[in-house]
């Protein structure tokens, strides 16, 4: 399993399974929805700012099953 560290908002993170398609019918990977979203984090984020959110949760794509998560874990920023 393949890793790379970014540093972001001064906290280290380990980025895993870049590779790994996510959206199967156009091929889309991991690494293709995380450089997506950073590239429009600074116009998403002041909409998600101080708003509750519930998460669904793909751990093997879209095709399979999934889960919510209505809590977030105690490492997610302010």
């Amino acid at each position: 399993m393949a890793s790379t560290s970014v540093k972001v908002g001064g906290k280290n993170l380990t980025l895993s399974n870049l590779d790994k398609i996510l959206y199967p019918r156009t091929r889309f990977t991991k690494g293709q929805i995380i450089d997506f979203y950073t590239s429009i984090s600074r116009y998403l984020l002041p909409h998600l700012k101080d708003r509750p959110i519930t998460l669904k949760r793909y751990p093997d794509g879209v095709g399979g099953q999934y889960f919510y998560e209505k809590n977030a874990p105690s490492f997610t920023p302010p």
